[in-house]
């Protein structure tokens, strides 16, 4: 199933010992799309560290996870740019654009198309409780970066992405 993505669900389920996972992509890695580089697979991880900061909080491991294929589900037909798309899109939580789904419909269903998600090895974190350091946070920040980079690498041949260059902003 799916939950929401936000703090109050995540310390709900890391304090109660339960895993939870979400596969990085969503409204900026859209607004990075760029034609004219088609094999930069783009992800806005540099500034997100609040997860990392939940994990230390917890001393819950944190997994990395990563999607293939993602990309293929639709056929982008109109990508609306600029500040104010960046600004509603925050705001409502979705980014508008229009798609081709199946069978080449407006606004269709997803494309059949074999999605594989990957699952690295679990970095374990300390138990800092409410006072996690901002030098802890970028510290295992950094490991996590590297290790879903390294996962990438590690299956990118195998899921058909070995020309395709992980791009972390």
């Amino acid at each position: 199933g799916s939950l929401p993505v936000d703090k109050e669900t995540f310390l709900s389920r890391l304090n109660a010992g339960k895993a939870l996972a979400f596969v990085p992509g969503g409204v900026h890695e859209i607004l990075m799309l760029n034609k004219k580089k088609p094999r930069d697979l783009v992800l806005y991880l540099n500034n997100r560290k609040g997860f990392i900061k939940l994990a230390l909080q917890t001393g819950s491991p944190i997994v990395p996870v990563f999607g293939f294929h993602l990309d293929g589900s639709y056929r982008l037909c109109w990508l609306p740019r600029g500040k104010l798309m960046e600004t509603y899109s925050r705001w409502a939580g979705y980014f508008p654009l229009l798609y081709w789904g199946r069978w080449n419909i407006l606004q269709g269903i997803p494309r059949p198309n074999k999605l594989t998600v990957v699952i690295g090895r679990p970095i374990h974190v300390p138990k800092e409780g409410s006072e996690v350091s901002r030098e802890s946070v970028d510290k295992y920040h950094g490991i996590f970066l590297k290790e879903l980079e390294a996962l990438f690498e590690r299956h990118k041949e195998m899921e058909g992405y070995g020309d395709i260059r992980l791009k972390i902003v």
